[in-house]
């Protein structure tokens, strides 16, 4: 299973001896892992859901759609 450290927490992998990174790790399903996933100390995370639009990605959209539309008015005022 994949998990990730809850907000404002630190896990240490009791196999490894390090602490979980803050981006997760997949681990193997134990006693251990159950438990501080019932206590919140850690939270599981879907790793095979398709990944959100970034924020920059649509604002280049957005910016695509702006000039598309003042070109669009330019060329309806220049016919009349």
């Amino acid at each position: 299973m994949f998990v990730k450290p809850a907000a404002g927490r630190t896990v240490r992998d009791p196999v490894k001896g390090t602490f979980l990174p803050e981006e997760g790790a997949e681990v193997a399903e134990s006693m251990f892992w159950n438990r501080r996933l019932r206590d919140g100390d850690v939270i599981t995370v879907d790793t095979y859901a398709p990944a959100a639009k970034s924020p920059a990605s649509a604002k280049g959209a957005d910016a695509t759609a702006t000039t598309d539309k003042s070109a669009a008015s330019t060329d309806t005022g220049s016919a009349s």
